[in-house]
């Protein structure tokens, strides 16, 4: 699940979760810096206070998710991503505008 490169004589690490099947699992301050997380099912899962840095969210499910207190994570990143009116957002991003966003990406 994660890929190895060396940097300067240090080792790098990205948590590579692709399409994985992770349901109302909790990543409460998970450090998900650089993650890749396209098409992952996250559904009801917790990431309160966890670090969203660079992290790929194409196509994943939050759907019922508690962002609250998420870090470094992006309007940009979010309209990537699929939620639902039960998705709880960080402090500062709206869901109607997230939701908005996405039916006209998609439409």
């Amino acid at each position: 699940m994660t890929e190895s490169a060396s940097a300067g004589g240090q080792d790098k690490f990205r948590l590579d979760l692709r399409g994985a099947y992770l349901r109302r699992t909790d990543l409460s301050f998970a450090n998900l810096k650089g993650a890749n997380l396209s098409g992952a099912d996250f559904s009801n899962a917790l990431f309160k206070g966890a670090d969203f840095k660079d992290a790929i969210l194409d196509g994943t499910i939050l759907k019922g998710a508690d962002l609250t207190g998420a870090k470094n994570l992006t309007k940009a990143q979010l309209q990537k991503t699929i939620i639902d009116q039960t998705t709880k957002l960080p402090e500062g991003f709206l869901l109607s505008e997230v939701l908005v966003d996405q039916a006209g990406r998609r439409g």
